[in-house]
């Protein structure tokens, strides 16, 4: 996500969004730090991708 700009709006809407039904402490207090930008940055995508398409590999085995 190279709209940094962006995060604040994303987690005023979802503060918004959940209007006070979920009191995780997370969410009351920690928001900034429960919606961050990928730790994988632009690789984030794939390797979840991929992590997806293993664990399904695994599992027909």
């Amino acid at each position: 996500m190279h709209q940094k700009q962006l995060l604040p709006m994303v987690r005023a809407e979802v503060e918004r969004n959940l209007n006070g039904y979920v009191s995780a402490e997370a969410l009351l207090n920690g928001i900034d730090e429960y919606i961050v930008s990928p730790g994988l940055g632009d690789n984030a995508g794939l390797c979840g991708s991929l992590a997806l398409g293993l664990a399904a590999l695994e599992r027909a085995r």
